[in-house]
């Protein structure tokens, strides 16, 4: 290659034009190099900010610049490669929390945390490679940065772990919580106090949502998600029913020397306790039946016929014109015309010869209520003697009476509907009472027929019949299994109406409420001895930083590593007693776990672009 002096300077090009170019360059770098320490040391942090492009950054302004950005940091290193390292992966930090969406892994599993720690060195790594080389070599540098980064600061990382869960996460984990006390909870932002019962209830409050959802959620949202289930399980649910993975957690430490299965058999006897409760409250909120039946009957009564007052006095004087349909039904119940003229009689109301009556003739208001009640009690007096087809043909000839005196009188199914009658809604109750012992397609069609009043009155019976149901234990079972009976869902659905999905959404609260009373009493040996292991490898994973900045921790790493390391009994307890919180304590701690889980993610993001930025500040090392 052809040799060119410039300035006295020889340089090796293919033209004068590039050797003019070269001398520029060489000239840029000496002025760089000729800079004080202090400025090259500033131009050594800020390539170590930027991924080593801040040379680009200044040729971006002149061409020049960049030259002694390089001349002035390759100067620095040559003569403070200690403290060029320092100051290079001192400005990595510094920005740091900006870099978040440089991270590939997402998710909440634990290969989701390994995915982001491998996702955040090679990421960053690639691109202090890439910065590092020279035009036309970006490529090639970004994936030797890759390479290189992972492997340093994925042992970074490894390191780091190590150091925390052989030394510092003993350590720390045993101080009494005066000695904890000492540091503060957060800083910058970030939790700094240790907090083991928390940072595992975290973990599985991720676990449940990752098993209920499929996909990430924000920071937090997992405590947000856990607070709605425990609404909807009702206010005897604690922490520990809200997944299945808290749910284990409790029976793994109810087997363990501690306070949690006391904590446990407590809170096991308390749900026990309430279900009856919670099963008759639902269904009187259902249905608004609150009192007895004997007072709710009475109640409804006067309420209905001071309702329905109004229109039967319309009706007193009213007739309905016998037609050749009125005729017929007439001569089918000339068998029970008898009784109807016999109780007018007793009241004193005008008496009509039923069977005289033919087409063109007008039936008063008063006989035709009459005769339908007379075929309602005849049905019911068949039915008590288990007359069940006589009492089927009187209730078909009663409804087609009705039917007809409807199409006839509007005011009069209005009336009716309004207030059938104190007999109707006495049987209504009496039929409420034993609807649990009919079929679900008998009471199904039972209630279809019934007016609006007498229906409320047989939820009146129903409800009382669902109390003492409710009082057993194997009542309470039986209703907790109707998904296992068609048949008792059928009649729920029958008692209940529009009302059912209320009353099933408890059931199914309850059942999952039962799971609890299942477990601390005889795990299987694997089973627990899996958890424990597992509950030791999520305390080996709390964060670097936090034991790193704790004063009290620092004196104490040289603690020997405890045999077979688990969680103390101390935080056991401590993690019992959230996990046994109800009702709005539950609430108020998942309101706090939302906050520490995001400042927990916080500083987890932290610690592994740490960890990638020791392994860019390798990949941009030549």
């Amino acid at each position: 290659m052809p040799k060119y002096r410039v300035e006295g300077e020889v340089y090796e090009a293919n033209s004068p034009e590039e050797a003019y170019a070269k001398h520029d360059t060489a000239m840029a770098m000496r002025q760089g190099a000729q800079m004080s320490p202090m400025a090259q040391g500033a131009l050594t942090a800020a390539q170590g900010a930027t991924f080593n492009f801040a040379d680009e950054m200044a040729g971006l302004v002149n061409p020049q610049y960049r030259d002694v950005v390089r001349g002035a940091t390759q100067e620095f290193a040559r003569q403070n490669p200690m403290g060029a390292a320092g100051l290079e992966l001192a400005g990595g930090l510094a920005t740091a929390p900006f870099t978040g969406p440089l991270s590939f892994g997402r998710g909440i599993t634990t290969t989701g945390k390994i995915l982001r720690t491998g996702g955040d060195i090679a990421a960053q790594s690639a691109l202090a490679g890439a910065g590092a080389a020279d035009e036309g070599d970006r490529l090639t540098g970004a994936a030797e940065g890759a390479a290189m980064g992972a492997a340093i600061g994925g042992g970074a990382n490894v390191a780091g772990r190590m150091i925390r869960s052989g030394i510092i996460t003993p350590a720390m984990s045993r101080l009494p919580e005066g000695a904890l006390g000492m540091v503060p909870e957060t800083a910058g932002g970030y939790n700094v106090r240790p907090d083991y019962a928390r940072e595992r209830l975290a973990e599985l409050l991720e676990r449940d949502a990752q098993a209920r959802i499929m996909t990430g959620v924000e920071p937090g949202q997992e405590a947000v998600m856990s607070a709605a289930r425990l609404r909807k399980l009702g206010p005897e649910a604690p922490i520990a029913a809200a997944g299945g993975n808290t749910l284990a957690e409790i029976d793994m430490l109810a087997n363990l020397p501690g306070a949690a299965g006391r904590q446990l058999t407590m809170q096991q006897r308390r749900v026990a306790a309430g279900r009856g409760g919670a099963i008759t409250e639902t269904a009187e909120r259902a249905t608004g039946v609150t009192r007895s039946a004997e007072d709710e009957l009475t109640n409804l009564a006067k309420r209905q016929a001071d309702a329905a007052g109004p229109l039967y006095d319309k009706l007193r004087s009213a007739t309905f014109p016998v037609d050749e349909e009125l005729q017929s039904i007439l001569g089918r119940a000339r068998l029970d015309l008898g009784a109807a003229q016999r109780t007018a009689t007793r009241r004193g109301e005008p008496q009509v010869s039923l069977r005289q009556l033919k087409q063109g003739d007008q039936l008063p208001f008063a006989a035709a209520d009459q005769l339908k009640r007379s075929l309602w009690d005849k049905a019911q007096a068949a039915r008590r003697k288990g007359s069940n087809n006589e009492a089927a043909d009187l209730d078909r000839l009663r409804l087609d009476l009705v039917k007809k005196l409807d199409s006839l009188s509007p005011d009069y199914a209005k009336a009716r509907e309004t207030f059938a009658g104190f007999a109707e809604l006495e049987t209504a109750v009496d039929l409420g009472r034993t609807a649990l012992s009919e079929t679900a397609e008998s009471l199904s069609k039972l209630t279809k027929e019934m007016t609006p009043s007498e229906l409320e009155a047989f939820r009146v019976g129903a409800v009382d019949s669902l109390r003492q149901v409710a009082g057993s234990q194997a009542g309470q079972t039986r209703l907790l299994n109707m998904y296992k009976e068609p048949e008792l869902k059928g009649k729920l659905r029958a008692i209940f109406g529009n009302d059912f999905r209320e009353f099933q959404r408890m059931i199914l609260a309850q059942e999952e409420l039962k799971k609890l009373e299942r477990v601390g009493g005889g795990s299987q040996t694997f089973k627990r001895l899996a958890q424990a292991q597992d509950q030791k490898d999520t305390f080996d994973f709390v964060q670097a930083s936090q034991a790193a900045t704790n004063p009290v921790g620092a004196l104490q790493m040289l603690q020997q590593k405890a045999t077979q390391y688990g969680m103390p009994e101390q935080q056991r307890n401590k993690l019992a007693q959230l996990l046994m919180l109800r009702d709005q304590p539950a609430q108020d701690e998942l309101r706090n776990m939302q906050e520490y889980m995001r400042r927990r993610a916080m500083g987890q993001a932290l610690g592994r672009q740490t960890s990638g930025r020791i392994g860019a500040f390798g990949a941009g090392q030549e």
